[in-house]
């Protein structure tokens, strides 16, 4: 009788778990719909009404426009497969759109994003047939959304999670995918934000990390049947980006080690320009600059600095070979390629509050460089511990004098055969992501 009676008993624990967290989320949902949202709106309005650029773009990007909201002007009930991504998320998404399409080129593909940041660069990739901002996470609007599109299923890229767009899917049977996760340890202080992420991870099917160790975090937080390690679709994407070059002039290409400063902020430059004239004549190289934020205003205070410094300068629009010792970019879009270029980046923001990717400079063979804060970069703190040829893929250093002395180590490992070929090799190592993932669902 008593084995008769042990799946009885767990199914009725199981049931009561399921119930538990049923409640739980319904508890969350009624706070959540009736008390955070009103307030965020509240703030909203405030700072619209007080002229913020980017609130401003994020209210009226959802307002009707003819009677239409913005998701209306698309065709009805195609059933796509809809992607979310927040925003520069958008590059994970940009090869698994890929890998779909190559599956069924007739496949349709459906973007919403959160903010107005990455709009032209969602609707500028030629695979996207239809892209809209997410429209409100509220009960009304998601289920208007859901119901006029009937998606296939939805993919959200990276992080993107809001309540009501998983409630919707959940109650229309839209099977939702979370990829290229990652996941931190529970500590005392993220558990609250771990605690929300536990409710809405219920609402996911299935849930694609970059590693084992992501893999472990996140069983702690949801079912670990539904968890699945298959890396990082961004480096995939890096190697896409980087086999379509755009085309640079190469009468400019350096005809030395070439140390490269990309996506850089005045909080950076002030740092660089200490040590730039001494690592420059000290290892027989030149350099690149290629701000953030390339104004006019920018520029000239770049021009400023270099005259200072004594060094011979180009700006990347008016020079006629590469007679140089800096040469100033003044033109957007063509950083990955000045990363082939180059033996060593400096990656910028790192002085700031927060680094860009280092990304695109490893996998052109650059050896990279980072200031203190760049614990926001996952890559600039793993490739840290990653050494070749006796030097760390990614060094931190926390000032001028500190980053002199990685220059000159870091020279003598360029100058090496292959050095470039060694460090592309071990990132393109990292790709596949795409495709273990793309094999995990339903064709």
């Amino acid at each position: 009788m008593f084995h008769k009676a042990v799946p009885f008993c767990m199914l009725i624990v199981l049931y009561n778990r399921t119930e538990v967290i049923d409640k739980m989320f319904f508890l969350f949902r009624f706070f959540y719909l009736f008390m955070i949202l009103p307030f965020v709106f509240f703030i909203s309005l405030i700072l619209y009404i007080f002229g913020h650029r980017k609130i401003t773009q994020g209210l009226k990007m959802r307002w009707p426009i003819d009677g239409k909201l913005p998701w209306q002007k698309h065709p009805k009930q195609t059933k796509p497969i809809w992607f979310h991504c927040s925003s520069g998320e958008f590059e994970y998404a940009k090869p698994v759109i890929t890998g779909i399409k190559k599956r069924n080129p007739n496949t349709k593909i459906l973007v919403t994003y959160f903010t107005p940041t990455y709009k032209k660069n969602i609707e500028a990739f030629p695979l996207v047939d239809y892209s809209c901002p997410l429209p409100w996470d509220l009960p009304g609007p998601m289920r208007q959304f859901v119901h006029y599109h009937q998606p296939e299923c939805l993919y959200i890229s990276r992080t993107d999670l809001w309540p009501e767009m998983l409630n919707q899917t959940k109650l229309a049977n839209i099977p939702t995918y979370l990829f290229s996760v990652t996941a931190q340890k529970t500590n005392i202080k993220n558990i609250i934000a771990q605690w929300l992420k536990k409710i809405l991870l219920t609402k996911v099917d299935r849930i694609f990390c970059v590693s084992k160790s992501d893999a472990i975090n996140l069983n702690s937080l949801t079912d670990k049947n539904k968890v699945i390690v298959v890396g990082d679709t961004r480096y995939d994407q890096v190697f896409v980006r980087l086999s379509q070059p755009k085309p640079l002039d190469v009468n400019l290409k350096p005809n030395k080690l070439c140390f490269i400063m990309g996506s850089t902020w005045p909080q950076d430059e002030k740092v660089l320009f200490i040590s730039l004239a001494k690592v420059i004549k000290d290892n027989d190289m030149q350099a690149i600059i290629a701000p953030h934020e390339p104004t006019e205003e920018h520029l000239k205070q770049l021009s400023q600095y270099a005259n200072k410094s004594n060094l011979s300068f180009r700006l990347y629009s008016e020079a006629k070979d590469n007679d140089y010792d800096l040469l100033i970019i003044d033109k957007v879009g063509i950083l990955a390629e000045l990363y082939e270029w180059a033996d060593i980046a400096f990656i910028g923001g790192s002085f700031k509050k927060s680094v860009h990717s280092v990304m695109e400079a490893l996998a052109s063979g650059c050896y990279c460089i980072v200031g203190p804060c760049h614990k926001n970069n996952r890559e600039a703190i793993e490739f840290q511990n990653q050494q070749l040829h006796d030097s760390s893929l990614v060094t931190c250093v926390n000032n001028a004098q500190e980053l002199t002395d990685t220059i000159h180590q870091l020279a003598s490992n360029c100058i090496r055969p292959n050095s470039k070929a060694d460090i592309v090799k071990l990132i393109k190592s990292k790709t596949g992501a795409t495709e273990k993932l793309l094999q995990e669902i339903p064709r």
